[in-house]
């Protein structure tokens, strides 16, 4: 995984751990630094606009992170998550409300990571990449390199291919790696039908030095049942470094 992706992946928690915090930890360092003798008077107005500037943080930095993901349910969950909190501490005061909306604001937070999990690293050390995330990183420079790793038959068949896949079948792999070595700083994205042979690929390519190899999840099939575009016929590409 690429440094550019992994710095943000720790902020939706953490900006989330510091709203939970905000509300709840002073409410308890109070209540014991009460108990040691210690009164600590604080303003509510400033600790209402305190833990509602962290909800908001919050659902900003789940917002962000699904923008990435092409997936909005998280951020959903978070907005509803947040109003509750504001209203809280804003509206009518209920600690049932409040609760809820920090109850919301932590699932989000997990649908996130959850999503986040799906598109990075899997079982056996292979990465994966969901077909809405592959699609949205087509959109923008610099552009992965899709490598279709079915036969010509299907790469040109019924399924069509990705736009500017180059063509190389599992079993030639191994003997044509130096056709993409100039490839190897570059994300690669493996495909093929569903995505049993481009996980093999994926493994391939590890052991041979490719630093950023992932595999396309349910492949052509699920790319297809998406509604996302493909290209049928077109001559096979030059890798290109």
């Amino acid at each position: 995984m690429s440094q550019r992706r992994n710095k943000p992946s720790w902020f939706p928690g953490a900006a989330t751990a510091l709203a939970v915090f905000s509300c709840y930890g002073t409410t308890a360092l109070i209540a014991l630094l009460s108990l040691l003798g210690v009164s600590l008077a604080l303003d509510d107005a400033v600790w209402a606009a305190v833990v509602g500037a962290c909800a908001v943080l919050a659902v900003v930095a789940i917002a962000l992170s699904c923008r990435r993901r092409r997936i909005i349910w998280p951020t959903v969950i978070a907005v509803f998550g947040l109003a509750l909190i504001l209203w809280a501490m804003y509206g009518s005061y209920s600690r049932i409300t409040e609760l809820a909306g920090f109850v919301l604001l932590i699932a989000a937070t997990l649908g996130d990571w959850r999503a986040r999990a799906k598109t990075s690293a899997g079982v056996d050390g292979i990465s994966w990449i969901e077909p809405g995330s592959l699609a949205g990183q087509l959109g923008r420079d610099p552009k992965p390199v899709i490598v279709d790793v079915r036969g010509a038959d299907e790469f040109d068949g019924p399924l069509g291919h990705i736009a500017n896949a180059l063509n190389f079948p599992v079993g030639e792999l191994p003997q044509r790696l130096m056709e993409i070595d100039a490839l190897k700083r570059r994300r690669i994205i493996l495909v093929c039908r569903t995505d049993k042979r481009s996980a093999n690929a994926a493994a391939l390519l590890g052991e041979a030095g490719f630093r950023d190899a992932r595999v396309l999840r349910g492949g052509m099939e699920r790319w297809k049942r998406n509604g996302l575009p493909v290209e049928g016929g077109a001559r096979h590409p030059k890798a290109e470094p």
